[in-house]
């Protein structure tokens, strides 16, 4: 097998060394090499929604590197991908697995700048400044980026909550939406039960529902009025939100650009109080 011990990437560069790629077959390049996890069981037309082309491109670009069609091309992309997922460092210590973090979490972050949907994104933001309030949901590690975007958009003015405590908490939240609302869900595999029902529930009552999710084909995207896709692949079996962070901070600045006299006011005034509440540890010492 050509590329034997590389990573999929490499592997593949090595495939294509010899081969010339339009934009639609190098779009497929770029989600199989950033996206191994997901494409080592995805099907062909699953891999050409998430590079924005058709079925048919995805089957050709197997063809091009010498495989019958997909199938057997994503054998061969799952044998590459599992095999080096496991590799060990070479010795304990040595910074082999950091440095595979950071490289894999760059290659997210490369991916977003290149194929992030701006016009989706936009419409999200659209959509929260409409809104008479904005519920924010997520569970598990999903959290992360929805807990960070939902606290720096309220310190900037917005009428934006993270309900994370599930259960009664977040069937109240739910309970008090309706057409004048907005829900912002952050949802990646594997999707939490109850992330995907508020999103049904919320759409239900009439708010605009918007999902960053890691595919269109994702359960959570399925009730979504506005969907963001971005990637999620890690290292050792670990989902990223490092690029779903990213985006956290890119919604709230585009939030803030939209009204930035009342963010700037916004943001004193919280300044104010948490240096009231002695927050931070130099005020503690007074």
């Amino acid at each position: 097998m050509t590329g034997e011990g590389a990573n999929v990437a490499q592997w593949l560069d090595e495939l294509i060394s010899e081969t010339r790629l339009g934009p639609k077959a190098a779009r497929v390049r770029d989600v199989l090499a950033t996206q191994p996890t997901y494409c080592s069981y995805a099907t062909a037309a699953e891999v050409a929604d998430r590079a924005e082309v058709n079925g048919a491109t995805v089957v050709r670009f197997a063809q091009a590197l010498g495989y019958p069609g997909w199938p057997q091309l994503q054998a061969d992309l799952r044998g590459i991908y599992l095999a080096h997922r496991y590799e060990q460092p070479a010795s304990p210590g040595d910074g082999s697995m950091l440095a595979s973090v950071f490289a894999r979490d760059a290659e997210n972050l490369r991916s977003l700048e290149h194929s992030f949907d701006y016009t989706a994104a936009r419409a999200v933001v659209a959509a929260i400044r409409a809104a008479r309030r904005t519920l924010v949901v997520a569970s598990g590690t999903h959290g992360v980026a929805a807990s960070a975007f939902a606290l720096l958009a309220a310190s900037r003015g917005l009428p934006i909550a993270h309900e994370d405590r599930g259960g009664p908490h977040l069937a109240n939240a739910l309970a008090a939406l309706d057409g004048q609302d907005c829900l912002v869900a952050w949802s990646f595999w594997q999707h939490y039960r109850e992330t995907v029902d508020a999103i049904h529930l919320a759409r239900t009552a009439g708010a605009t529902t918007c999902v960053i999710t890691d595919t269109v084909q994702s359960p959570a995207a399925n009730a979504a009025d506005h969907v963001l896709v971005i990637p999620t692949e890690g290292i050792a079996n670990l989902q990223s939100m490092t690029a779903a962070t990213s985006v956290a901070y890119a919604l709230v600045a585009e939030l803030a650009a939209g009204a930035p006299e009342s963010s700037r006011e916004a943001a004193q005034r919280v300044d104010t109080v948490w240096r009231g509440l002695r927050l931070f540890a130099e005020e503690s010492r007074q």
